[in-house]
């Protein structure tokens, strides 16, 4: 709303004093109830409480809160005639308007109201009262290049459109990149840990390589100490046969050698009563065959080992 100090009341003795705000001493204009019951109008009171926050009346100086201002629906009933008074406007002299309608008046009609040039938003200075407006209008240099400054805002404005669409697609791009940027740096963490584990497997694979390494040469160790121990075994099988072999001969000798002792027995005993002489050779014979059963049994022995 227009502020009141561009009007003065008409016959303002007439007015009901309870209808009079005690800030401003001019009827109320959207009255306003405080707290502690007292009225004032919003702008006022709203004004005063700026500078305290106490209420203004001498008999309360209660602290105040603008959360506790709450309209006066009483008094608002009589906004509309208290809209209806009658104030004469101070600029241009004009009476008999309205209180209402003198926003209208201002706004549109009073010649002396103080308004500024349309080019002032190129840049003119200009600010004069409306009765003036027009001739000023006519000869501003500033609405005189009109034209030429709003194809230069045209194209300023297309500019800055167009700067606009680079700067969002700049943004979009930048975020893009970003995105592109974290998708690269999570496939490169990714390709990261699994170098990692691909090198944890390669050190796997190479121990288990030396492992393996070191089983075949075990295993050749052991294939070469079974091949040894094969060629033993067969030395041996050849050895125990050979003694076989020599086994039969001492049998075949034993056996010859115990039929010559019998030969040889039945001979002594048919000569022993003849010849002392051959009882002693005989006697010796039989210690050599003696010595030779001993023999014998000592090979069947050891020919008995080596078949274990």
């Amino acid at each position: 709303m227009i502020s009141s100090s561009f009007y003065e009341y008409i016959a303002r003795e007439s007015i009901d004093s309870d209808l009079i705000c005690l800030l401003c001493h001019n009827p109320f204009i959207d009255p306003i109830v405080t707290q502690c019951g007292y009225t004032y109008c919003r702008l006022c009171i709203e004004t005063y409480m700026r500078s305290g926050p106490n209420c203004p009346s001498q008999l309360c100086n209660q602290l105040l809160n603008t959360d506790h201002l709450i309209p006066n629906p009483p008094l608002r009933n009589f906004i509309s005639i208290l809209d209806k008074l009658k104030v004469r406007c101070q600029l241009c002299e004009k009476t008999n308007i309205n209180r209402g309608t003198f926003d209208e008046h201002i706004k549109t009609s009073c010649s002396e109201y103080l308004i500024d040039c349309p080019g002032k938003n190129i840049g003119c200075q200009w600010l004069g009262p409306r009765n003036e407006h027009n001739e000023h209008t006519k000869t501003c240099l500033f609405e005189n290049l009109r034209p030429m400054v709003d194809i230069l805002y045209r194209v300023i404005e297309n500019q800055s459109l167009g700067i606009e669409k680079l700067q969002k697609q700049t943004e979009q791009q930048t975020t893009e990149i970003g995105q592109l940027n974290t998708q690269v740096d999570q496939q490169k963490a990714h390709l990261e840990r699994q170098a990692a584990e691909l090198g944890q497997q390669k050190i796997q694979v190479d121990q288990q390589k030396s492992q393996l390494e070191q089983l075949t040469t075990k295993v050749r160790q052991l294939n070469t100490q079974v091949e040894e121990h094969k060629t033993q075994f067969e030395q041996q099988k050849t050895e125990s046969k050979q003694q076989n072999i020599q086994l039969d001969k001492q049998e075949t000798q034993r056996e010859q050698l115990k039929a010559q002792l019998q030969q040889q027995q039945t001979q002594i005993d048919d000569i022993q009563s003849e010849n002392q002489t051959q009882k002693s050779e005989t006697v010796s014979i039989r210690k050599q065959i003696t010595t030779l059963e001993e023999e014998m049994n000592k090979v069947r022995s050891a020919i008995h080992q080596l078949s274990k």
